[in-house]
């Protein structure tokens, strides 16, 4: 069965699975065949801001609901392109579903870009496609590696590099990341013991405090019932990946006078993801990776910025295996299982799930 998750854009807690339409290709399109996909948090994420940040609009449903975005890796299954080929694996930016009609632009050996009318406004970053063939970072055994952790590691070593730039006046401050189970917090918490000395809080829930404390990535940890304990060390920065506002409120009331900044990356706890309102200050800001991205390609050029993010990516992909265990589910129903599993907060945060289509 061709196959899609299908969410009310209103409602992520109403999901089902959808049988999808095809159609034949118009000249100038493929057709990928999804084989797999990872499912995080960061799916959450997208799910929670999805009409916020456009999340949405990348794959409208042809039933009137959402389709949510995922990283992964496809097939090309028929071609009315030159130079795309049968039988080709491609890793970018699909729907949770069984397949994706692009329309390839800025065709190269290395890539493609899905030129699709209703993409030309969203965000680039998204709308790049990978040939794995012309890749040097890919390889089969890494791929469950790739999809679940690299477009997270991206936004952490983001994150790391705008904390470190001395125009944002936050180069000293101690970092404290909420939900510091996440991978994007794991990840953080990884570059900026990379590159020495910061001090990095991690908040978390007593559920996860043991496997938090046990990663060897953050100077202390704290569980959301004793933020009264935190003292630190100077005027902190709060990285949000968890997007609560009741925990918003109570660290900006509990550290009023101690805090530098406040960077909104995520919505784990998505059920409470409102902003807050009349918080002492700083006002939130939130931090969108593509932004980010763009600024450094301008400034270091495309070809450094790529050098530079990929010996990154390296070694936090080879330490990855001492932080999670990669498992796979299958079809469908595994993709519906693991879904609501996130929204549940039931899913572990050790486990990086990918779906086999």
């Amino acid at each position: 069965m061709n196959w899609a998750l299908s969410i009310d854009r209103k409602n992520i807690t109403d999901v089902r699975i959808a049988e999808a339409t095809t159609r034949p290709l118009a000249e100038g399109e493929a057709r990928l065949s999804v084989d797999s996909f990872a499912l995080t948090a960061n799916n959450i994420t997208y799910a929670a801001f999805g009409d916020a940040m456009r999340y949405w609009d990348f794959f409208p449903g042809d039933d009137g609901r959402c389709r949510l975005p995922v990283w992964g890796f496809a097939e090309i299954a028929e071609s009315r392109v030159d130079g795309l080929t049968v039988g080709e694996r491609i890793y970018g930016y699909f729907p949770a579903a069984s397949e994706l009609i692009v329309s390839p632009g800025k065709v190269t050996p290395a890539s493609f870009v899905d030129t699709s009318a209703h993409r030309a406004e969203l965000a680039p970053a998204y709308n790049n496609y990978v040939r794995c063939a012309a890749d040097p970072g890919w390889s089969s055994k890494g791929e469950a590696a790739q999809m679940v952790l690299q477009p997270l590691f991206i936004t952490a070593w983001l994150l790391d590099f705008f904390l470190r730039d001395p125009d944002n006046g936050l180069t000293e401050a101690p970092v404290l990341l909420t939900s510091a189970s996440s991978k994007t917090a794991i990840a953080l918490a990884f570059a900026l013991k990379a590159g020495g000395g910061r001090q990095a809080i991690g908040l978390t829930s007593k559920g996860n405090a043991e496997f938090v404390s046990g990663l060897g990535l953050y100077d202390s940890v704290a569980t959301y019932d004793a933020l009264d304990a935190l003292d630190p060390a100077a005027p902190a920065v709060i990285v949000d990946f968890a997007g609560d506002a009741d925990l918003n409120r109570k660290l900006h009331e509990g550290l009023a006078g101690q805090l530098a900044a406040n960077i909104r990356v995520g919505g784990a706890h998505w059920e409470q993801s409102a902003p807050p309102r009349d918080l002492p200050l700083p006002k939130p800001q939130f931090f969108f990776a593509p932004d980010a991205a763009r600024t450094l390609i301008k400034q270091w050029g495309p070809e450094a910025f790529d050098q530079r993010y990929k010996a990154a990516w390296r070694k936090f992909a080879d330490a990855a295996p001492g932080y999670f265990d990669f498992r796979s589910e299958a079809g469908s129903e595994g993709a519906l299982s693991v879904y609501k599993s996130l929204l549940d907060g039931q899913a572990k945060p050790r486990d990086g799930f990918s779906i086999k289509v």
